[in-house]
């Protein structure tokens, strides 16, 4: 039962890092940074992945201490916020244009927590911990699940970083950074809007 479980937490953690809303949270943040400072952008996606790992394990350890199915409620409210949380980074992205933006210690991450436990991450999660046979197994069904969301977005970051290097100096790059942003806003607009029809 150990080698099923954790491969199917690596793959589904590989499958929940590539959702529209993390590809969107990702790629904004990734933006706001020095495109030709390669190790920074791949840093802020690393960032993101943590924040992201960090709430799934807190999520993880409560469910097999509560041994209790609250997935769902966390989720849905979890959706509320990052709707608004979407549409704002979006509308900074496209805003901000040519002005570089101010640092501010773990931004990323803290998006990556809020994104946690939104959509299927904390249902996946639950359900995971939930069907392992003991404690260990969980803790290593959590641990892998983990480490595939921080791969898959340190890749992902690495591919930006190469991208938005290349395209540092060329009149387009105003308009891919207005892309990612309308990209953004429209995830979180769809995120809203089924937020709304689940009530």
């Amino acid at each position: 039962m150990l080698y099923p479980l954790l491969i199917d937490s690596l793959a589904l953690g590989v499958q929940h890092s590539f959702e529209p809303d993390h590809l969107a949270a990702v790629s904004v943040l990734s933006d706001e940074k020095d495109r030709s400072q390669v190790r920074k952008v791949i840093w802020r996606s690393s960032q993101w992945a943590l924040g992201h790992a960090f709430t799934l394990i807190v999520f993880a350890c409560l469910i097999l201490l509560l041994k209790s199915q609250l997935s769902e409620n966390v989720s849905a409210y979890a959706e509320w916020v990052v709707g608004p949380l979407m549409i704002a980074l979006g509308a900074n992205a496209i805003l901000r244009r040519n002005t570089p933006a101010k640092p501010l210690a773990g931004r990323s991450f803290g998006v990556g927590m809020i994104h946690g436990l939104a959509g299927t991450g904390a249902a996946c999660t639950a359900a995971l911990t939930l069907a392992a046979e003991d404690t260990a197994t969980a803790v290593w069904v959590i641990v892998f699940q983990s480490a595939a969301i921080l791969l898959a977005m340190t890749l992902y970051g690495c591919f930006l970083a190469v991208s938005f290097r290349k395209w540092t100096h060329m009149p387009s790059l105003n308009g891919i950074r207005i892309g990612l942003g309308l990209f953004s806003i429209l995830v979180g607009l769809v995120t809203l809007f089924e937020s709304f029809s689940s009530l």
